[in-house]
């Protein structure tokens, strides 16, 4: 599908859809959006683009009103099994892709474009204990100091999967426990770390290639991949017995006990790089979910019967 779009130029009354895709991913490049966010497009649009080309919506002339519904009702009957929440990810970029040529005029009236309603996925933070067993399952390997540090990170720092792998040593300043890391879109920001986080990058620079700029490196000295981190929390999950454990969990505990310890809403957003703070809020909920549990229930049942049993007792 790929070779059809690249194949396919500029007729000379209108655009192919294909050829637009192609523009629209120069922009996305030149506005500096990460490789993984381009993966995604390159990986969704030319699906919504050859089910266009099979059903003769080829031109963006050819783009009709309800194209995103039939888009939708085609994924959902079609679904194979997959989940809501796939879908939904899958009609994203579509609609992203279709704002952007409204936003360039070349389609008009786009109107509102709902996503697919998914599922909201319950976020259980890792328990204090979860989160012990986690950090006593490294050895002193080269592998294991190099691995613990990178859950630390994210447990201690809420760093995202990406921002793990792109992480430059000459950005962890170690004089005042701080890092500059460079979130989606190539935003940058400060966070902070703690001592014991600290002491593990001081045994881990002793241990990796000191001339790659990339601080997380594999044994031979080149920077890990995303896959490297993937491929590790399947490993871990298996080992720690924590089944839901996978790599943005960590972010999610980070946050939840920051608002737990007390934090400010305002100061969570900018250490997680978040754009609005309506996206930092929901870590509120999770930590008064999670202040009720460690709290001791008080259950008007048990004092009822306890009352009872106390006159059968007189």
């Amino acid at each position: 599908m790929l070779q059809y779009c690249y194949l396919i130029a500029y007729e000379v009354y209108f655009m192919t859809l294909c050829a637009v895709y192609q523009q629209f991913l120069k922009e996305k490049i030149s506005e500096g959006v990460t490789e993984h966010t381009l993966k995604y497009y390159k990986y969704n649009l030319p699906k919504f683009i050859e089910w266009c080309v099979d059903n003769r919506i080829e031109n963006v002339e050819d783009v009709y009103d309800h194209l995103f519904e039939d888009y939708k009702l085609y994924l959902i009957e079609n679904k194979n099994g997959t989940k809501k929440i796939s879908l939904q990810t899958y009609t994203r970029a579509v609609k992203t892709f279709l704002l952007w040529l409204n936003e360039n005029e070349l389609l008009q009236n786009v109107g509102k474009l709902k996503l697919i309603k998914a599922e909201i996925a319950n976020i259980v933070p890792l328990s204090d204990v979860e989160v012990k067993i986690l950090l006593n399952d490294f050895d002193n390997s080269y592998f294991g100091i190099r691995n613990k540090l990178m859950v630390m990170f994210m447990l201690d720092s809420g760093l995202r999967r990406g921002e793990v792998v792109s992480l430059e040593s000459k950005n962890i300043f170690m004089h005042n426990n701080t890092m500059l890391v460079q979130g989606k879109g190539e935003k940058e920001r400060l966070v902070p770390f703690g001592e014991e986080t600290k002491r593990y990058i001081n045994r881990y620079s002793h241990m990796r290639n000191e001339y790659e700029k990339r601080f997380f490196q594999k044994e031979d000295g080149t920077p890990i991949t995303d896959n490297t981190i993937k491929m590790y929390f399947q490993e871990l999950k298996e080992s720690t017995g924590i089944i839901r454990l996978h790599p943005h969990l960590l972010r999610h505990t980070f946050a939840t006990n920051y608002i737990l310890y007390g934090g400010d809403v305002e100061e969570l957003r900018i250490l997680l790089g978040h754009t609005s703070l309506q996206m930092t809020m929901k870590y509120v909920h999770l930590a008064t979910q999670q202040r009720i549990l460690n709290q001791r229930y008080h259950s008007h049942i048990d004092k009822l019967f306890c009352q009872y049993d106390n006159k059968l007792a007189q």
